[in-house]
């Protein structure tokens, strides 16, 4: 297994599949795209600005956002200026901010997709740098797209080794304060390359990002397999519109937690009853067509790879997806295994 790193594996997918699109982000029920080579050229004009920025390498940068292509984009702009990304939970108050940003030391913060920004900001210490981005209605002195507008893109990025720390993530603190547990290059492509050839997971295939990326699951089964595969990532522009998100970008892999297979079970069974149901997949002919028809409206046409993560799936919940032929496998891993 050749050593790679999230970063090398961007520069491999931009190089290759230039035109490709990437990233699909909706506004407003329009979807706007960045192909490989045009969120290149936005990252690295970001990686300029920090520098600028008189942000040295090594430094921690916090990201503040609900999932979004800027989301991914900032990320991948942190590593290519050599810095330590420092993803925040979009749902903390401004007294739980401000200790993480604190205790990661962290010297910027870019803030993206918000939902109460006005308070949040009183969590982030004066001495903290600020970039926000405009698209999504929030204006600091320091905005993404100004910064992107000024700056030229830098030629070489920055080259990582994989006993450097890329990465620090925080726990949910359910067992005391967050706890910030730092990655390296090595701990992230050791797993994720063993994990997407065990899992089988599509090359170029669709991904959908939903749950939070500030968490390990969703970093690491969307984001980072998007990076080590070559994928297209789409998001969810909100809840309400969640449904019809998923059912457009139709994904490869997807990953959802107990309660949302729950609601998806639900949501079948409040238009065709149990009993309905189970006679409909009793009949050879129809069989197909209702499995065919509830997966296509799930979203899950093409999922090739399906898991549930972050609490236990009940045995019973697995087998009447099974039914369905949709196979749930179930995945388990902590913060500070790096899976």
């Amino acid at each position: 297994m050749e050593q790679s790193s999230p970063l090398k594996q961007f520069l491999k997918w931009e190089k290759e599949i230039p035109n490709t699109i990437f990233l699909r982000q909706p506004f407003n029920g329009q979807w706007k795209t960045w192909t490989w080579a045009q969120a290149g050229d936005e990252c690295r004009r970001m990686a300029a600005a920090l520098r600028s920025m008189n942000i040295k390498e090594g430094s921690q940068i916090a990201i503040l956002s609900k999932n979004c292509a800027h989301w991914i984009m900032a990320d991948i702009a942190i590593m290519m200026a050599g810095c330590v990304s420092v993803p925040v939970y979009p749902s903390l108050s401004s007294h739980s901010i401000q200790p993480i940003l604190e205790h990661s030391d962290s010297v910027a913060i870019i803030v993206g997709k918000l939902d109460d920004y006005n308070e949040q900001q009183k969590g982030i210490p004066s001495n903290i740098k600020k970039i926000s981005i405009k698209a999504y209605g929030i204006n600091e002195e320091q905005t993404w797209e100004q910064l992107v507008n000024q700056s030229q893109p830098i030629n070489e990025v920055y080259n990582w080794n994989g006993e450097q720390v890329f990465t620090i993530i925080y726990t949910s603190g359910t067992t005391g304060h967050p706890k910030g547990v730092m990655h390296t290059i090595n701990s992230v492509d050791c797993v994720l390359q063993e994990v997407l050839e065990f899992l089988q997971v599509k090359k170029n295939g669709d991904l959908f990002s939903y749950l939070p990326l500030s968490h390990i699951a969703e970093r690491w089964a969307v984001e980072m397999n998007g990076l080590y595969r070559g994928s297209t990532i789409s998001f969810a522009e909100s809840l309400e519109t969640f449904p019809h998100d998923l059912q457009n970008t139709q994904p490869h892999c997807f990953l959802a937690v107990p309660r949302i297979w729950a609601k998806f079970r639900e949501g079948i069974l409040n238009k065709i009853p149990q009993k309905k149901l189970s006679l409909l997949l009793s009949i050879p002919i129809i069989n197909s067509i209702i499995k065919k028809s509830i997966k296509k409206k799930l979203g899950l046409t093409r999922a090739t790879t399906v898991l549930s993560g972050a609490a236990p799936i009940a045995a019973e919940l697995q087998r009447w997806f099974h039914k369905l032929d949709i196979i749930i496998t179930q995945a388990y891993g902590m913060t500070e295994d790096g899976v």
